[in-house]
């Protein structure tokens, strides 16, 4: 899924919520976007950028 896509607002029709209380949706959609947010705000694991680095060194060793 796109960052686009995450950032879109969803309606009701769009997620296959015909008959969904508005007020519900509203809060889920309100807590997905502050999970996604506090998802972009954590650090990569050092164990991450340990492997990107090694990948880096063995494409310049080529």
């Amino acid at each position: 899924m796109s960052l686009a896509t995450m950032n879109r607002t969803t309606t009701e029709s769009d997620a296959g919520y015909e008959n969904a209380d508005p007020e519900r949706t509203e809060y889920v959609d309100a807590n997905l976007r502050r999970a996604y947010n506090e998802m972009l705000q954590e650090e990569v694991p050092d164990r991450f950028t340990d492997l990107l680095r090694q990948l880096r060194e063995q494409d310049n060793a080529q």
